[in-house]
């Protein structure tokens, strides 16, 4: 396999894009090339549009919704799984299918950093303590198993929260390698967030460390040459949640950046000092031996459609070939931005 990340994008709430024309231009002027909205469950009226218009710039649009994540299950339960296993088939039979969308990513319910059970029962109290690896395999197979039955050319984008999945993440590897796996909250020891890009690049929570390296390279070879791997870097949140994108004109955008403004100052310091750790994981990435990789930014509620975000331009150009030094990166982004702005 050769050694690069061969798609960069964007993860968001739908209702944190407020123009999601100018945010897939601007996606398509970063050379970005893939895109999550995600959303509750059904997916905006624009769906059908937004997904056009994407495709028509060279950007894959995947739709995020939840199947079962936040509500209450018992991962244990075959009833749970049965029931959540017609919702979804349902939902996509009417409002995804005919999309004709490059694909779903998804969350289940119980399998956030700290999760309950529905039913309080022991087991589920053992896998949130241990690692809810083998019962995220059996719970969310079953609404696989029938989602892919119904709909096999679908292609489905499993979002795990990799916190909850500790070292058991290894049970993942029984996931039907048709369905990729998207991993999200990469932890360092003792399972606190200690990756660069996880949430907060500020100095005190995201200083690089030996466990960190090793989650990352053992998650994005744990299926090899025969799956598709994506990683969710987070660390641009300026907002949370909304579901439906909107078209918001030039001057209600600029109102709206005069709250997001200081964000992005603080953001591009930190990026810059962090970068050089970045860099490392990025490769690791790149390194492993999966299939494709794919790396996305979330990039929420900070007002992308308005103008280039720097520190998102770095990551960005990093991903392109993170086999360089920092200031070269730093040296690239400037240069392909006409200057440095925020």
């Amino acid at each position: 396999m050769a050694k690069r990340i061969d798609h960069v994008g964007i993860w968001t709430w739908g209702g944190r894009v407020y123009n999601w024309k100018r945010f897939i231009d601007n996606m398509q002027a970063a050379r970005m090339d893939t895109a999550v909205f995600w959303h509750t469950d059904k997916p905006t009226p624009a769906a059908a549009e937004i997904q056009r218009y994407a495709r028509e710039r060279g950007v894959s649009m995947l739709w995020g919704f939840n199947w079962s994540w936040n509500s209450p299950v018992c991962l244990n339960s075959r009833e749970d799984a049965q029931k959540w296993a017609k919702i979804v088939t349902e939902l996509i039979d009417e409002h995804y299918a005919p999309l004709n969308c490059d694909g779903i990513v998804f969350q289940v319910g119980g399998t956030e950093l700290t999760s309950t059970c529905r039913l309080d029962c022991e087991v589920c109290k053992h896998a949130y303590a241990t690692g809810i690896g083998p019962l995220y395999v059996k719970f969310a197979g079953h609404i696989m198993d029938a989602v892919r039955a119904k709909h096999p050319k679908l292609k489905l984008l499993a979002n795990i929260h990799a916190g909850a999945t500790r070292e058991s993440y290894t049970a993942l590897s029984a996931i039907d390698p048709a369905v990729n796996i998207m991993w999200e909250d990469i932890p360092g020891p003792g399972w606190n967030i200690r990756v660069p890009f996880a949430y907060d690049w500020a100095p005190e929570t995201s200083d690089l460390d030996t466990a960190t390296m090793t989650m990352v390279r053992k998650t994005a070879s744990l299926r090899g040459s025969q799956e598709d791997v994506a990683y969710i870097l987070k660390g641009f949140p300026a907002h949370w949640g909304g579901d439906v994108p909107m078209l918001m004109e030039e001057f209600e955008l600029e109102l709206l950046n005069q709250h997001r403004q200081s964000h992005w100052d603080v953001a591009s310091g930190y990026v810059e000092r962090k970068l050089d750790q970045a860099l490392r994981v990025l490769r690791v990435i790149a390194d492993s031996p999966a299939r494709q990789k794919t790396v996305l930014m979330l990039v929420e509620c900070g007002l992308w459609e308005l103008r280039r975000r720097y520190p998102v331009e770095l990551v960005v150009e990093g991903c392109k070939n993170p086999y360089r030094e920092p200031e070269e990166v730093i040296a690239a982004t400037v240069a392909r931005l006409g200057g440095k702005p925020v």
